[in-house]
């Protein structure tokens, strides 16, 4: 009975990261009353004939997802510390919440005797559990407390981060999936990984098993929702409101419209829009006529507008089809000899067809 108290201890490290969660998203403002009571943990089960307590969290949906980072945050630097592997920083601390939050994971264990210890399985039941004696405890303690290797001195300024939050799409694929949490993982293009919460859109549940897989093998996805970017980089979609697969064929500009797709926002200054998907599936359909009509294959070009240009360069003459954002199509053809080309607007794909045909001929 003694040992409870190392409940409370894994429950407290878990609050302090929580909370730095919190403030961080909101600067310079109080704590919210409810929040430590909101964070708690309760016994699920004991089973009959063992020591195996089986914890979880009480689900308190305003700070669900704050609970989730801070627990996940809590199990992999426990893990790290007991394992000798080493960590970066938890982005939301600063220097001064580190420091509380690796203190208070170094008396974790502190009530254990000689021969007694503690297995925790921070990656589920199944997995091989870290586990925490008197005497693994002095080279774990050691780990976190180390201020070269693990964490700044108390006393320091906090970094100044650069957060954002707006309405935005990114592409990648779903590569993990947790239901419990109502989380997920997406893998970028260039393989960073961002998780992902969908808790206030519960129906996307089906959406997301369509689409998980590996990096690999998994199919493009679109996620749409609020993105947090931290210093201009992806960080987190604390909502998601919508899901959507994007197939190309398997054609070499299907590649291309691929990589126009994962370009993310802003991907050449802050004017650039994102390639939409309706000017992405105007540019595919063009190509596969461009295919049947055996016309040499052009230059594919993201525009800053969100759309597709879709070009012929030659010392003849230049000609294109632009597909916007909005999916309409803008032809335009100009000679070598001529100072002003002829220029045209059509949300008809067979007029766009039409002019490439003539153009080819």
């Amino acid at each position: 009975m003694d040992s409870l108290v190392e409940l409370q201890k894994y429950q407290e490290v878990v609050r302090i990261a929580a909370a730095a969660e919190w403030r961080h998203e909101h600067p310079n403002e109080d704590l919210p009353l409810d929040f430590e009571k909101s964070v708690s943990l309760t016994i699920e089960e004991i089973r009959e004939g063992s020591a195996d307590v089986f914890l979880i969290f009480e689900q308190h949906e305003t700070y669900a997802r704050y609970q989730t980072e801070a627990q996940n945050a809590a199990d992999s630097m426990i893990a790290a510390a007991y394992r000798g592997e080493e960590v970066s920083p938890i982005p939301a601390l600063s220097p001064r919440q580190d420091f509380e939050f690796r203190s208070a994971l170094a008396q974790f264990g502190q009530t254990l005797g000689p021969a007694q210890s503690i297995e925790f399985f921070s990656d589920g039941p199944k997995s091989a559990p870290v586990r925490i004696t008197v005497e693994t405890r002095k080279d774990a303690v050691d780990r976190l407390l180390t201020v070269d290797r693990f964490l700044l001195p108390p006393n320091e300024a906090p970094p100044t981060q650069d957060l954002k939050k707006e309405e935005q799409s990114l592409v990648g694929h779903v590569t993990e999936l947790n239901a419990d949490n109502t989380t997920y993982v997406l893998v970028l293009p260039d393989g960073r990984q961002l998780k992902g919460f969908y808790r206030d859109r519960p129906g996307l549940l089906e959406d997301l098993k369509l689409v998980l897989n590996s990096a690999a093998e998994g199919p493009l996805t679109r996620i749409t929702g609020e993105l947090t970017s931290r210093e201009g980089q992806p960080w987190r979609f604390w909502h998601t409101s919508s899901l959507e697969q994007i197939q190309f064929d398997g054609a070499v500009w299907g590649a291309r419209l691929a990589e126009l797709a994962a370009l993310a926002p802003h991907w050449n200054g802050a004017a650039a829009a994102q390639v939409s998907s309706v000017a992405l599936e105007g540019a595919q359909m063009v190509l596969r006529e461009v295919d049947k009509a055996n016309i040499a294959r052009p230059g594919i070009f993201p525009t800053e507008e969100g759309g597709v240009l879709i070009e012929w360069s030659s010392p003849a003459a230049v000609r294109s089809v632009e597909v916007l954002q909005d999916g309409t199509f803008e032809t335009f053809e100009l000679a070598s000899r001529q100072s002003h080309g002829v220029h045209s607007t059509t949300s008809d794909l067979k007029e766009a067809i039409a002019f490439l045909r003539a153009a080819e001929a």
